[in-house]
């Protein structure tokens, strides 16, 4: 009899070894998950997604004024990948940009003047935060890039900006 006390005791130590085990590791696993989640939390305005964006935008010169336009003719400023000014965390944009124009004799100054393009997409690009990238602060954007870069232009200006690739992380 003394021997099967032995033996339950030693086998009820063991499954209680087990369950002990169990609950570490499953304690374990369950704080890190939380205090993983927690950080990424901690900035509670949503997180724009990737996008998939083609539109224009156009400013008339006097007013201001954003409207929809499709011009005759498109410059490839080409593919940007600049981190964001977020503090919190550590974001880029990924962007393919297209600079939508209609006067002909623009096109050899855009190419002879694409290094003060690129550098005017990247400062604009580099001083926007991750939450700029919604539908109207993207339009925005646009603006501002066609501010920087029509300052460069003898021969007439651009018109629009395209973004045929956005993927903000």
């Amino acid at each position: 009899m003394s021997e099967n006390n032995v033996e339950k005791k030693s086998k009820i130590k063991i499954v209680i070894m087990v369950v002990a085990l169990l609950i570490l590791v499953g304690g374990g696993a369950f704080a890190g998950y939380y205090f993983s989640q927690k950080g990424k939390q901690a900035n509670n305005t949503p997180q724009p997604n990737n996008q998939q964006m083609a539109s224009s935008v156009n400013v008339n010169q006097n007013s201001g004024y954003v409207r929809n336009i499709v011009p005759s003719n498109t410059f490839e400023a080409g593919e940007f990948l600049v981190n964001l000014s977020d503090e919190e965390s550590r974001r880029f944009v990924k962007t393919k940009v297209y600079l939508g124009y209609e006067n002909k004799r623009l096109t050899k100054e855009l190419e002879q003047k694409k290094p003060i393009i690129l550098d005017a997409i990247n400062s604009v690009l580099r001083s926007k935060k991750s939450t700029d990238f919604n539908e109207k602060g993207v339009e925005k954007i646009k603006l501002e890039i066609l501010e920087k870069v029509n300052i460069a232009f003898q021969n007439g200006r651009c018109e629009t900006v395209y973004f045929t690739e956005l993927i903000i992380q």
